[in-house]
């Protein structure tokens, strides 16, 4: 039995679906999401923190994003902080709250947003075609060192596309769920 370590190849190609995922959170549909704000990083206490380290974010309304600031003196950084977010969003400071109202999406946005949704997607999957053809690298590497039989060879091959296939068909899949999730009015 060989030492190549099939395991190992599919945490890194979950590891490049879970980075797709979290990137798309960050990207505004029609309804306000709390995963949209979560991640913008604020300039607090002397280091960038994330928002949902400095707040808690909730959603009272389908298109209203309600952040609770635990230290009033960070409001004006995160305002900031949102303001210069590429989400185009406009937040309102109320007391020790931000409130965030969002307006429509437009269609120009819309399409364009689709086209950063491909385009990540693209990215993902050029990622786990290089994790692929590493893999396929050290199992060859490995296969000499080791002399490692043809078939069990060909076995570990076959596992390694099919590990593919189905994390390119998982990024096809997510793309395809947020892209209709933009494109609704």
């Amino acid at each position: 039995m060989s030492s190549f370590d099939l395991n190992s190849v599919e945490i890194k190609m979950k590891s490049t679906l879970d980075n797709l995922i979290n990137n798309f959170h960050g990207i505004r549909t029609g309804r306000a999401s709390t995963g949209l704000v979560d991640n913008i990083l604020i300039d607090a206490y002397g280091q960038k923190m994330k928002l949902k380290d400095l707040a808690t974010v909730s959603i009272p309304e389908s298109r209203t994003i309600k952040i609770n600031v635990w230290d009033t003196n960070m409001l004006p950084p995160i305002e900031k902080a949102i303001h210069s977010s590429n989400l185009e969003l406009n937040p309102m400071i109320e007391g020790q709250i931000i409130r965030i109202n969002l307006p429509e999406l437009t269609s120009e946005r819309r399409v364009e947003l689709a086209k950063n949704i491909k385009s990540l997607a693209e990215e993902a999957k050029i990622s786990l075609r290089n994790v692929r053809q590493d893999a396929m690298n050290i199992l060859k590497k490995s296969s000499q060192d080791e002399n490692i039989p043809e078939d069990e060879v060909k076995v570990i091959q076959e596992n390694i596309q099919k590990l593919t296939d189905k994390f390119v068909s998982n990024v096809n899949e997510v793309s395809k769920i947020k892209e209709e999730d933009i494109m609704k009015i």
